[in-house]
């Protein structure tokens, strides 16, 4: 039997669909042990970073993805992530938010050890975060502008705010292009569309952090141009730090200045495009030199 198209999916098919769509599990801490109590403010630390890692370690199946990686991102900051395919990116952005714990390390949201607190208050933190899937994590059971209400549903549980208006995601849907497709479905969409989509839905929650994955991959250069300068316009009008993962370095330039170069899961460094493009390190040099001859035939 085929379900309504028009009848929402309650919360909690909705939870089990979006870890099945991001692949994800949440354990109920690093330790599998029950976390100690604490305050259920979670409201930032004075002064604190939006997210800061110390020296996270994180491994599947023997394998490190994350070695000793240290981050602080201050509030209202732009940094482009930057490195090859798989070198650990995707899970990167899942340990900020507390969807992965870390072997080891220690791996703070808002000023909150994510390590030293209970699942809801986990749940609370992420509640003001916008994260815009590589795989875009849209429901495909609902059109548009019903996965956007949802998010924003989703955000303001626990008295965080009030969720948008039908109005105010049109409008939003209309700044991302997408005003005449607020009625269709993901499968209809075409894949710019989709992370157009994507990154709307990431927004609507009105977010404090915003993360978006690899949100030009796959796009031809003047989709993947619209779609950057699209995020600029949009972090200077939301005031949310924002980080963005991709292994283009034109794309980390056109975003940001602050660049963070990510390899064998550790940062490997971090700066503008041209400290980077002066670095003596051999891995740097071969990993950019792919971006200079492209600068040359330019």
């Amino acid at each position: 039997m085929q379900a309504d198209p028009d009848k929402k999916p309650p919360t909690s098919a909705v939870a089990g669909e979006a870890r099945q769509a991001t692949g994800v599990q949440e354990a109920k801490d690093s330790k599998g042990a029950k976390a100690p109590r604490q305050p259920k403010d979670s409201r930032p630390a004075p002064g604190a970073p939006a997210v800061e890692l110390s020296d996270v370690k994180l491994s599947f199946g023997g394998k490190a993805v994350l070695d000793g990686f240290s981050l602080a991102v201050p509030p209202g900051s732009k940094i482009s992530i930057i490195g090859e395919s798989s070198c650990g990116k995707s899970s990167l952005f899942k340990v900020m938010v507390g969807l992965i714990p870390p072997d080891s390390g220690k791996a703070k949201l808002f000023g909150k050890d994510l390590g030293a607190i209970h699942l809801k208050e986990r749940e609370r933190l992420r509640r003001r975060v916008g994260m815009q899937f590589q795989a875009g994590a849209l429901f495909d059971s609902l059109d548009v502008m019903r996965n956007l209400e949802l998010a924003s549903l989703e955000s303001c549980r626990g008295g965080r705010g009030k969720t948008a208006s039908p109005s105010a995601i049109l409008a939003l849907l209309d700044r991302v292009g997408l005003g005449r497709a607020a009625g269709q479905g993901p499968s209809s969409l075409s894949g710019g569309m989709r992370k157009r989509a994507a990154i709307a839905r990431a927004l609507i929650v009105k977010p404090e952090l915003a993360l978006f994955d690899e949100p030009t991959a796959g796009l031809d250069p003047l989709t993947s141009a619209s779609i950057i300068r699209l995020l600029n316009e949009l972090s200077a009008d939301l005031g949310a730090a924002m980080l963005l993962a991709t292994t283009d370095l034109d794309v980390a330039r056109r975003f940001s200045r602050d660049i963070v170069i990510i390899h064998e899961g550790k940062l490997k460094a971090r700066g503008s495009v041209e400290d980077h493009l002066a670095s003596p390190d051999p891995y740097i040099r071969k990993f950019l030199s792919r971006y200079n001859r492209l600068k040359a035939l330019h």
